[in-house]
């Protein structure tokens, strides 16, 4: 019988990841670790009385070393699905920094440190906000493209930091899963308690995936790798977690999903201004139906999600019963003096923040409150004119439309004939060069020399740097944030952090809340 030991199992991923594994009937064993407190202590017995010894209940945290040690020494597959998110992470950046980076140091380090690290099938959850910001000029991604986490995001910092790191520690056998929005039962609620729902641009692309599908394709993954249906090639990879075309959508288009449930529109309840304007994170996934085409586990759409929250929230009928300006003001604008919202920080002057998500005051006062006067994609207006919502849609017309991201080497070569011009040629895009002057022609994993273009060198595969679109340790793992200083020598950045920066826009974003005051800004 297999051992999964599961990360995170209170959460929306992690729970579903537990409940379909264990309605396999290759009857797994599950290990999941809990942290001691009085919800999870409640989770256990209910786990325990649901599952019985196939469930064992491990009380503790991945920050202790102990805890970590022992899942190495009993799993099989660890599927490391535990975070502190958004907004916890806003609030807590140090928490997160000891959830997200720190426990995924401990458990690498664990399997290293095993001896049986050959036995061990290691995966992590990261995340979609490791591409930062998209737009309709580049409203798609792609394994390999930048990663440019959007200025404040610690979340987004802490999993690119454990990403790297798990890159970079050449654990026989992993994979890293870049997990799109999960859309939950718990999503409207959740979304009511933090100024962070006003993070969400009404333009960004948006391509969710049910917290359920997210759970069959974890357990596709240990059945199919059980049972030698998953190639080996599958494995020492990044992937993007998305639900595909049925999922793809903007940020007004969700919200709009939830109000209709109360026979609304977003219109009726919010303001264009509330929401900020950049800087946050989504897009759709180009390469969507890879992990597809290995795990099958795209079932529900967008529809069918809200359908369901249609027949379990019965909340939703207050829109019908309570006048919406009322709604609108006890449930939304009673979050204008959260700290995480945008209004609070007009109110409170912090300058960084509303550099970052606006550009200035005055662009934040161009957006008005009128929605006739605001062009939102979905309704097929841009800043910059009309433009065909659908066509930009289809996957087909990427290519041909010039949607992609170029990566800085010649992708139509097979990667067995990547050799070292291709590494030169990619860190030349990226502002550096590769200081290695060989490499055996097709081998992405054995670690080369490479130099950035502020002099620091580092040792990272060829898959790191081509294919999982990572760059210099030092200056590319934020916090600070310095996106537009490094975007002026990074074209690879460049092309992408543009689209909605200024070329004069370099300032450096501090770490801690409250130091806004002490924003760098460079002169030109």
């Amino acid at each position: 019988m297999k051992t999964v030991a599961i990360t995170g199992a209170s959460g929306s991923m992690g729970s579903q990841t537990l409940y379909h594994i264990m309605q396999s009937p290759m009857n797994f064993k599950s290990m999941v670790v809990l942290r001691d407190k009085p919800r999870n202590r409640r989770l256990a017995f209910e786990l325990k009385k649901r599952y019985g010894g196939r469930v064992e209940i491990v009380m503790g945290d991945i920050s202790d070393d102990k805890v970590c040690a022992y899942l190495a020494e009993k799993a099989d597959y660890i599927l490391h699905c535990s975070a502190i998110i958004p907004p916890n992470s806003d609030h807590d950046p140090e928490g997160a920094k000891k959830s997200n980076y720190f426990g995924t140091v401990r458990l690498v380090d664990a399997i290293k440190a095993s001896g049986r690290a050959d036995n061990i099938k290691f995966v992590n959850v990261a995340t979609v906000a490791l591409y930062g910001n998209r737009s309709y000029k580049h409203p798609w991604a792609r394994v390999g493209d930048p990663l440019i986490p959007s200025s404040y995001d610690y979340y987004a910092a802490t999993k690119l930091m454990a990403e790297r790191y798990v890159l970079d520690a050449e654990l026989p056998c992993f994979i890293s899963l870049r997990q799109t929005a999960i859309l939950h039962h718990n999503l409207f609620i959740n979304n009511m308690k933090d100024g962070l729902m006003f993070h969400t641009c009404w333009n960004t692309p948006l391509e969710w995936v049910t917290a359920s599908d997210s759970g069959i394709l974890m357990r596709h993954l240990v059945e199919y790798d059980t049972d030698g249906t998953l190639p080996k090639e599958f494995w020492n990879k990044c992937y993007n977690i998305g639900g595909g075309a049925g999922c793809r959508c903007t940020g007004f288009e969700t919200f709009d999903a939830g109000f209709k449930l109360m026979g609304a529109s977003v219109k009726d309840f919010i303001k264009p201004n509330w929401h900020v304007i950049r800087n946050f994170h989504g897009t759709w996934f180009y390469d969507s139906d890879v992990l597809e085409n290995y795990l099958h586990f795209q079932n529900e759409s967008n529809e069918d999600f809200w359908k369901q929250m249609a027949r379990l929230n019965w909340y939703y009928k207050l829109g019908v019963v309570v006048p919406k300006p009322l709604l609108s003001k006890l449930a939304i604008q009673r979050l204008f003096n959260n700290t995480n919202a945008p209004k609070y920080w007009l109110k409170n002057k912090h300058e960084g923040r509303i550099k970052a998500f606006y550009g200035s005051i005055e662009k934040y006062e161009q957006i008005g409150e009128d929605w006739s006067k605001f062009p939102l994609l979905c309704e097929g207006k841009t800043p910059c004119g009309d433009i065909d919502y659908e066509e930009l849609k289809n996957p087909a017309l990427v290519k041909e439309k010039g949607l992609l991201l170029d990566h800085g080497y010649d992708e139509t070569k097979p990667d067995c004939e990547l050799d070292i011009n291709d590494m030169k040629q990619a860190a030349a895009f990226r502002g550096g060069k590769c200081v290695s002057n060989t490499m055996v022609k097709g081998d992405l994993y054995t670690k080369l020399v490479w130099e950035c273009h502020d002099g620091h060198r580092f040792e990272a595969s060829p898959y790191t740097i081509l294919k999982a679109g990572h760059w210099c340790p030092k200056c590319c793992l934020p916090p600070p944030w310095r996106w537009g200083e490094l975007a002026k020598h990074i074209p690879f950045f460049a092309q992408v952090y543009y689209d909605d920066f200024d070329a004069c826009e370099i300032d450096v974003f501090p770490l801690k809340e409250g130091e806004d005051d002490f924003l760098i800004s460079k002169n030109i």
